[in-house]
């Protein structure tokens, strides 16, 4: 069994899924949480590092997912389940940063010229794909680790990936092309 649901799972339509689990069916809102929950506890447990919390956001998360499917129309939600769902992790994951880890840390300056990540070809990583790379994956920080599995794993945008790990977006991407630079430069070395 892999270590989360494949992303193909993740791009249909959210608003026949949507429109399905406004209709009340306890059946398929639990195959709804069962679907996602993985995911979800993946995404709040690097925010926190803590099983405990972990387990609470997302909890909290589907509770608000399901209150404000009540609120909205399915129809007019013209976009990919994922994207519509991944907001709910996300929010609770900023809700806890701003209770319990304070302002945001300045931006980091980086110079991407320093380490040649300026001059990359930022798709390669994304051509490999997860399961080529994994073997590469313990060369990186624990902060590029994160930031790679929530880009390439989660596909969480950088935006989202901030307030998960509650940095700024520079930050972020600063993290994400070292990582990704350290990746090619792994496997180049065989």
């Amino acid at each position: 069994m892999p270590i989360l649901p494949s992303r193909n799972n993740f791009n249909q339509a959210a608003s026949a899924v949507l429109f399905e689990l406004k209709k009340g069916n306890k059946e398929q809102r639990n195959d709804f949480v069962w679907t996602h929950q993985e995911r979800f506890y993946a995404i709040a447990y690097m925010a926190t590092g803590n099983p405990e919390t972990a387990t609470e956001l997302t909890i909290m998360a589907f509770r608000n997912a399901f209150a404000a499917l009540k609120h909205t129309n399915p129809k007019t939600v013209n976009m990919p389940l994922w994207y519509w769902v991944s907001q709910f992790i996300v929010d609770a994951c900023a809700e806890y940063h701003s209770q319990f880890t304070g302002p945001l840390p300045p931006n980091a300056r980086t110079d991407p010229a320093s380490d040649g990540s300026s001059n990359m070809d930022w798709e390669t990583t994304v051509i490999l794909g997860t399961q080529r790379v994994r073997r590469c994956l313990s060369t990186l920080s624990e902060e590029q680790q994160k930031v790679f599995m929530l880009r390439h794993q989660l596909d969480l945008t950088y935006e989202q990936m901030g307030s998960v790990l509650h940095q700024p977006k520079e930050t972020i991407q600063a993290w994400l092309y070292r990582a990704r630079v350290q990746i090619v430069k792994c496997l180049g070395r065989g």
